[in-house]
């Protein structure tokens, strides 16, 4: 699966082809294990229009990406990534694909493809594996999935029904709730759908906050004060308030 390349998501891209060989009539939904849903899961059940795909979220554009990394000290990963896709041609199933910093980044904690998206796979590997090489740039298979599907599809966001939460804290944030859940509630209260769901909206809050919190605090580090201070709005608005400022 890594392919001699070292990056471990490019299981993700061979767990995906692996699907469409072994189910060639079928489409597929690929969620990530670090997610969880705060409402009805009826999309991912839904059939994927033709032309259409589903992404966790759109995130943000390649160019706005850099001023996000940088507050985390990551920014020679961007960087290195759109000099590299900047002014070069790409053949995507033999037709010349160009991409640039006004393109998006979407998350891929959720992948949603139909039947017909298995003859790109073989160009998801080349992209992910030149993006990596060029970059190492963690998230070069998900800049793969992004950039195709937004040529060749109109991708659907699922992130009014699930949260891909990614960080390294974050995730000790969601093990800390699950276990407390599961250690002073009992069966009951955990089958009871409204219950449920009431707390993962709740979880969703708290994740959301320790992000705002997290970057902010590494931008503080990082002397980056504008952007420190733009996170501490957004941080005080959600979490007082539970207003989501996105910029």
């Amino acid at each position: 699966m890594l392919a001699s390349t070292g990056f471990v998501h490019r299981r993700k891209v061979a767990v995906i082809d692996l699907t469409f060989k072994n189910y060639p009539d079928e489409d597929l939904v690929f969620i990530d294990s670090d997610t969880f849903f705060t409402n009805e899961p009826d999309l991912l059940f839904l059939p994927i229009q033709e032309g259409q795909s589903l992404m966790h979220k759109r995130e943000y554009k390649l160019n706005e990406g850099l001023e996000l990394f940088r507050s985390f000290g990551q920014g020679q990963y961007p960087e290195a990534f759109i000099n590299y896709i900047s002014g070069r041609e790409f053949l995507i199933r033999g037709r010349s694909m160009v991409f640039n910093g006004d393109d998006y980044s979407h998350n891929s904690g959720v992948v949603g493809l139909t039947k017909s998206f298995a003859s790109y796979m073989k160009d998801i590997f080349n992209l992910t594996d030149a993006f990596y090489a060029h970059s190492k740039w963690f998230v070069s298979e998900q800049m793969a999935f992004s950039l195709i599907l937004q040529r060749t599809t109109n991708i659907v966001s699922t992130e009014d029904i699930l949260l891909h939460y990614w960080g390294a804290h974050q995730k000790l944030v969601v093990d800390n709730v699950i276990s407390t859940l599961l250690s002073t509630h009992s069966e009951s209260e955990l089958r009871n759908k409204e219950f449920m769901r009431s707390s993962t909206v709740k979880m969703k809050h708290l994740v959301e906050c320790d992000l705002l919190e997290e970057q902010r605090n590494i931008a503080v580090h990082q002397r980056n004060f504008t952007y420190a201070a733009k996170k501490a709005i957004q941080l005080f608005f959600l979490k007082f308030f539970k207003i989501t400022i996105k910029r």
